[in-house]
Formats: C-alpha cells, structure tokens, sequence
C-alpha cells in the first residue's frame, strides 16, 4: 500500500490536512482512519474494497506547541500500513 499524508497551513483558521491511499497490485482497502492529535477525525469502512482513496480535512484548528497526524489504511486481509506527519505550530 502506498501511502500520502501532508499537511497545509490555512493562514485564518488552522491546518488542512491530506491523505491518499493507493492499493499495489492485488490489494484491496476496507478501512481508512485519520487520527489528529490522538484524537479520531475519520473512520470509514468501505462497503465495496477499495484500490485508490483520498481524503482532505480542513480547518483542524492550530493548536499550540507540536500537532501529529496519523493514517492507518487496512486492506482485506486486515493488515494495516501506517503513515505520519507531525510538526510545530
């Protein structure tokens, strides 16, 4: 699984965050979950899998001190591919 996961300043309200998922050959996605700051954003599981996905979150605040993101995407099988961002304010 192929993954991207960045994150853009928004100069009035905080950070915008992207991320896509594509699936290599034979692979399939059921599940994405975006976590900022430790805290769930979004979680869908696909009713039909998935070969390519993606995802913007906007305005996810401009919290004070250090901000992470995670995405894990699960395929089929269950295995997850883990991606992370992170950085100061």
């Amino acid at each position: 699984m192929k993954t991207t996961l960045k994150h853009t300043k928004n100069p009035l309200v905080g950070w915008d965050i992207s991320a896509t998922a594509t699936a290599e050959k034979d692979e399939k996605m059921a599940r994405a979950q975006i976590f900022v700051n430790d805290f769930s954003e979004y979680d869908e599981t696909f009713d039909e899998p998935l070969s390519s996905w993606q995802q913007q979150l906007r305005q996810q605040g401009d919290y004070p001190e250090d901000n992470k993101v995670k995405l894990i995407v699960t395929d089929v099988d269950g295995k997850d591919t883990v991606a992370e961002d992170a950085w100061g304010s």
